[in-house]
């Protein structure tokens, strides 16, 4: 991957995926004064807040036409039959309806209850990581922590048996391509063969509740009535496949992301140490400040004018989150990681109907890390100065997270 700004003028997406560092793309589109440009190739790019934020909220923009797009690119099979059943690609009564019946199984209790279990795993992981480090007291964050306790939390939310846990999270990571700016070649045939055996393995699970019930997740959605309403199979199968994905995946590269930027400012890492009700503050700048999902993808079904931007109807609009959370007519000096700043959300849950259904999740785990981490090691400084980075569609975060703590 590379470094350096891009002329406004040439832009385009899917020069964000070569990137290390796509922050001084987004100045270089602030300084232009404007909160939405339009590329060569035909993409109108939001980059303010307010004008984000304003789409996000309104109906006259569909997710369902970015996944009829994606369904073209697809040949006929499991993948493109999901997508069609995708949460976060349905829209009106449809999206209402399957967002209702899941919000009734997907409680704030049932996340608060699982904070225990969060807590438990989280000392587990650094205790293992502890007593497994190298000579020079390097431990890799993310591959022994970060990256396999969301996947442990999910596992146990859905009842996925531990057993299975490394096959999902391969299949999670082997889907990821599909839902980017552009489908890589090299990837598809393994994206596709991934997204197969996810939704197979999701349908024995699911069958095997339809049996015998159990006190998780998938059990509640597959009990879960709104009058005559249910979920169907299809929408089941497809619920399985996208919370474990965003489950995992969102919630390691939030914390990975959020500790490499806290680990350069030192001072503010000591402060969480010395007071712990700065994490909740600290979370929300890990949010805003390294936005783990880039961009989301609508399609305006009417003509429209959002914070005094036109939209004509059905181009493709891409809405930078990340460059919105660092918009200086939002947030003052956007580019300073700050754990104390009160300047409102952040855009990286999204905002308006299709509002991220586990982000109380991903916080309260991400919280649980970030409690775990300062307790045991009060000292903690990077062992690499400048981590490897992975992209793959709106998807960033860190490769590698090389630390040594006391």
């Amino acid at each position: 991957m590379t470094e350096g700004a891009v002329d406004p003028n040439t832009f385009e997406p899917a020069q964000l995926a070569a990137l290390d560092d796509p922050y001084p793309v987004y100045q270089s589109l602030h300084a232009t004064g404007r909160s939405a440009i339009q590329t060569a190739s035909g993409i109108t790019c939001i980059i303010g807040y307010a004008t984000a934020d304003g789409v996000l909220r309104d109906s006259s923009f569909r997710s369902g036409p970015i996944a009829e797009r994606f369904r073209q690119l697809l040949p006929s099979g499991p993948a493109r039959d999901e997508l069609s059943h995708r949460i976060n690609f349905l829209d009106g009564q449809d999206h209402t309806r399957v967002r209702g019946l899941v919000q009734r199984a997907f409680t704030p209790a049932r996340v608060r209850d699982l904070r225990p279990f969060v807590e438990s795993k989280a000392e587990e992981l650094l205790e293992a990581a502890e007593e497994g480090r190298t000579g020079n007291g390097i431990i890799d964050v993310r591959a022994s922590f970060a990256h396999p306790l969301p996947s442990l939390v999910v596992s146990e939310m859905l009842g996925v048996p531990l057993a299975d846990r490394d096959r999902l999270t391969e299949w999670t990571e082997a889907v990821t391509p599909l839902l980017g700016v552009e489908i890589p070649e090299g990837k598809i045939d393994r994206a596709l063969d991934a997204s197969r055996d996810f939704g197979a393995y999701a349908a024995e699970l699911l069958e095997g509740r339809r049996r015998q019930h159990g006190n998780d997740l998938l059990t509640a959605m597959v009990e879960v009535t709104d009058g005559h309403e249910r979920l169907s199979r299809e929408e089941l199968l497809s619920l399985v496949v996208t919370l474990y994905s965003a489950g995992h995946r969102t919630t390691r590269d939030l914390f990975c992301n959020g500790l490499l930027s806290l680990l350069r400012h030192p001072e503010q890492y000591a402060a969480i140490v010395a007071d712990s009700s700065l994490v909740p503050g600290a979370i929300d700048e890990f949010l805003r400040f390294e936005t783990p999902t880039q961009y989301v993808a609508r399609v305006p079904v009417m003509d429209v004018e959002i914070a005094g931007v036109s939209f004509a109807a059905f181009t493709p609009i891409l809405i930078l989150l990340a460059a919105g959370n660092r918009d200086p007519a939002s947030f003052s000096q956007p580019d300073r990681f700050e754990i104390r700043r009160d300047e409102g959300a952040s855009l990286s849950f999204a905002s308006g109907p299709h509002y991220c259904l586990g982000a109380s999740l991903a916080r309260m785990e991400s919280e649980v890390m970030l409690s775990a981490i300062t307790r045991r090691w009060p000292r903690l400084a990077l062992a690499e100065p400048a981590p490897r980075w992975w992209s793959s569609g709106p998807f960033r975060g860190v490769d590698r997270l090389c630390v040594q703590g006391t």
